[in-house]
């Protein structure tokens, strides 16, 4: 039987996907699809309840409206997303990537980092190009793998279908 693939998502995709930001939502769409159709488990922290409240990502002083705080708890509130609590030995890692990784100073990415890490996910998904992207195999996950942090996937083209049928020989 082969595992099922685990991902984690940082905020920013919370975020882009309860806004629906039209350069995130068909990827974030995609790969909640297949979590619900139990392909695979997505993984956030339950730090992220309290994190998306931001209307944007990065640099946002404006905030979400509270009837989204409704869609995001009922989000989080699937079988197939597991919420990952900042436990002690979360923290004492999300403090050590600080110290540690030049460019990581915040301590909300650290502690994304070091809960993907902590879980041994296949991916840590995020838009963040500028903090989060950049640490692309340079975390140690327990299991003394490098974690892998990508934007979330596309979903597959589908083949075209040909317009013509082939030609033989009799026509």
């Amino acid at each position: 039987m082969t595992k099922k693939k685990r991902v984690y998502w940082d905020s920013c995709s919370w975020i882009g996907l309860i806004n629906e930001e039209k350069d995130k939502i068909i990827s974030l769409r995609y790969v909640y699809g297949l979590a619900e159709k139990n392909e695979i488990e997505i993984l956030t922290s339950t730090f992220a309840l309290a994190e998306v409240f931001k209307l944007k990502c990065e640099n946002s002083t404006n905030q979400l409206s509270e009837e989204k705080d409704q869609i995001l708890e009922d989000l989080f509130d699937q079988a197939f997303v597991i919420p990952v609590a900042v436990t002690r030995d979360i923290g004492i890692y999300a403090r050590r990537l600080l110290r540690r990784i030049e460019g990581l100073k915040k301590p909300q990415d650290a502690i994304h980092l070091a809960s993907a890490a902590f879980y041994n996910v296949d991916e840590l998904h995020s838009f963040d190009e500028d903090h989060l992207i950049p640490l692309d195999n340079q975390i140690e996950r327990r299991d003394y793998q490098k974690l892998k942090i990508c934007f979330p996937p596309s979903p597959p083209v589908e083949p075209q279908q040909k317009l013509f049928r082939e030609s033989t020989n009799d026509d």
